[in-house]
């Protein structure tokens, strides 16, 4: 089941803003992105 980044963001008491920067500078990998371009979480 996929989950939203906000969803991700509170299981893990990060903001968006952080998880997305640690995706931007590789400390996470990055996420897939489906047709509409949301991403596969």
């Amino acid at each position: 089941m996929a989950m939203t980044i906000a969803a991700i963001c509170e299981k893990y008491g990060l903001t968006v803003d952080t998880l997305r920067y640690y995706e931007r500078i590789g400390l996470i990998p990055a996420v897939g992105r489906g047709a509409e371009g949301a991403r596969n979480c």
